[in-house]
């Protein structure tokens, strides 16, 4: 095992894969960093270029775009408050309060040492726990995707800026929306008023540049955004060593967090990040501080989104199951190769799986550089006026949104999703739980219906081992305030009957 990991460090270390990975890394930051870019659009435009490589520089080119895009888009969040891929969601809660009030190159600092634990520790993850963790995600069956769609669906209390009533109606919105289309389980269409482009259900990565990015856009232009950009040098990244030390708890929490969901097939960062955001706020002290520009809101997303990379190469590697789009499309390319992801790998190729655990850890330090080093050229866009700014964002949006598919109809969804984010904003709805309830809509469907399926009418069947855990979790959001509120009246009322006794 130590000279199969000295040889992959020696081939990764060769100076041609070394500027494959972080050009690759770049490239990767920059395709997340823009609206309708996403990390699956950044890997699929590349594939085919990587097919006439030697397949450790081909798979290492795109596992480098995969990791720079899952970064990259927390600095659009942080700066536009426009999340760049579907991961940074949750960062846009907290990165964009802190970016506004002047403190980006912290939020950029943050986000970066956080993203890099992240992967960090899904690579070492890999590494020694792959097995167990992968033969862990294949004993999910419907009943454990059910109660792992409302886990995540519990993030709605966390994402909801105060109100849970506003979150859930925003969060039961986005839901009705992910009903449009064709019902994967019965084949029925719903919904669509006969527009073939809703057949396939709404185009998510339109919506979410609508939702995010046209409110914010028209604010500007309208000349009513509640917090006006300042003119400002940015002068610190890091934050304070204390602080690092404080945000390591949760770094380490977000980060198993992901590389759990990650491994499980079928999920991904998106739904890593949520889940890692809303136990974040239910375990923090200070609670009430996220939303409001905290270092944790953006710790805890960044850490689990980019565990989930790491996450969703566990099943891949060891059992030739793609964890999701992205890692589907890098299976092609192992295949292009002739190699068979699977438990015959470790064994016939076991000198590549080293270097792809070496490649990947190199990946996210070139991340870790590309973040530091660039942080304070990122934080100027917010200096732009946004005269300017304006303009040029709600291009790139329209640019984004019709790149995705080539298709004119995306860009009109954009626009509509704009209305609505620009409505819910004028009449205080939250948006983030919108695009929850879009994300976990389809799952929590399918997974019910299956459910109901497996159990027959036997709902006390409905609790495995692994169902029940999940369950539990899913209910600390409502049962940790309620013993935070109880906690107080029975000090206080202790406090009374020993004063009572004493007199």
């Amino acid at each position: 095992m130590g000279e199969l990991f000295l040889q992959g460090v020696g081939a990764i270390l060769q100076p041609d894969i070394l500027l494959i990975l972080f050009g690759s890394v770049a490239v990767g930051i920059i395709g997340g960093a823009l609206p309708g870019i996403s990390a699956t659009m950044s890997v699929a435009v590349v594939s085919p270029l990587t097919f006439a490589m030697e397949p450790l520089p081909g798979i290492m080119a795109l596992l480098g775009i995969y990791t720079g895009a899952v970064y990259g888009g927390s600095i659009s969040a942080i700066l536009l408050g426009i999340p760049g891929t579907p991961g940074a969601v949750a960062t846009v809660m907290d990165g964009y309060t802190m970016g506004r009030r002047g403190q980006a190159g912290r939020a950029l600092g943050i986000a970066t040492l956080s993203s890099f634990f992240g992967g960090v520790f899904s690579v070492l993850a890999l590494g020694l726990l792959a097995y167990p963790i992968a033969g862990f995600a294949l004993s999910f069956g419907p009943r454990e995707y059910l109660a792992l769609a409302f886990f995540a669906l519990t993030a709605v209390a966390a994402l909801s800026g105060g109100s849970a009533l506003k979150g859930g109606v925003a969060a039961l919105m986005g839901m009705f929306f992910a009903t449009i289309g064709i019902d994967e389980m019965y084949g029925t269409s719903r919904f669509h008023f006969g527009q073939l482009g809703l057949m396939g259900g709404i185009p998510f990565i339109p919506a979410i540049i609508g939702l995010f990015a046209v409110p914010e856009t028209l604010a500007a232009i309208q000349g009513i955004s509640a917090v006006r950009r300042r003119s400002l040098q940015v002068s610190r990244i890091l934050p304070e060593r204390s602080a690092l030390v404080a945000l390591l708890p949760a770094q380490l929490r977000s980060s198993i967090i992901g590389t759990i969901v990650g491994a499980v097939p079928g999920t991904g960062s998106d739904i890593a990040a949520i889940v890692a955001y809303s136990q974040g706020k239910n375990l923090s002290r200070a609670p009430e501080t996220f939303g409001t520009g905290c270092d944790e809101g953006i710790a805890c997303p960044e850490s689990g989104n980019n565990a989930a990379v790491g996450g969703t190469m566990i099943p891949l590697l060891t059992l030739g199951i793609p964890g999701g789009a992205v890692t589907a499309i890098i299976l092609g390319a192992f295949m292009t190769h002739d190699l068979r992801p699977g438990p015959l790998l470790l064994q016939n190729n076991a000198d590549l799986v080293y270097q792809i655990f070496v490649g990947m850890f190199v990946a996210n330090l070139a991340m870790l550089l590309f973040g530091l080093l660039g942080a304070r050229v990122f934080a100027r866009v917010i200096q732009i006026p946004e005269a300017m700014l304006a303009p040029i964002v709600l291009l790139l949006c329209v640019v984004g949104a019709y790149a995705l598919n080539n298709n004119v109809f995306d860009v009109y969804v954009m626009a509509a999703a704009g209305l609505l984010g620009y409505a819910m904003v004028r009449v205080g709805l939250p948006r983030a739980p919108l695009v929850i309830g879009l994300i976990v809509g389809p799952m929590v469907e399918r997974e019910l219906t299956r459910t109901i399926l497996v159990i027959r009418g036997d709902w006390l069947q409905l609790f495995t081992p692994t169902s029940t855990v999940i369950w539990i979790l899913a209910a600390l959001p409502f049962v940790v305030p309620l013993v935070r509120r109880l906690l107080p009246r029975g000090r206080r009322r202790a406090r009374l009957t020993a004063a009572g006794n004493a007199d």
